[in-house]
């Protein structure tokens, strides 16, 4: 009877890339979110997009100030 060792190891190898990967893309999600807020606040500084757009995307209230909103983004 044939050892069913090797493709148990190549199984039990591929589950662990999956988990691996999926891992790392969890962790980066976080970091891209806040590269995205950071290239809307230079856009809104570089007069490239408008300031309803801007409060749209951020999800701020429309009383604040997002110039330093956008400073503070930037500073982080």
């Amino acid at each position: 009877m044939r050892s069913n060792f090797r493709p148990n190891i190549r199984l039990a190898t591929n589950i662990l890339l999956v988990i691996g990967t999926f891992a790392i893309a969890l962790k980066i999600t976080p970091i891209s979110e806040v590269y995205k807020e950071k290239k809307l606040c230079i856009n809104y500084l570089k007069h490239q997009i408008d300031r309803d757009k801007l409060i749209k995307r951020l999800k701020i209230v429309k009383q604040a100030n997002p110039s330093s909103i956008c400073e503070s983004i930037l500073k982080s």
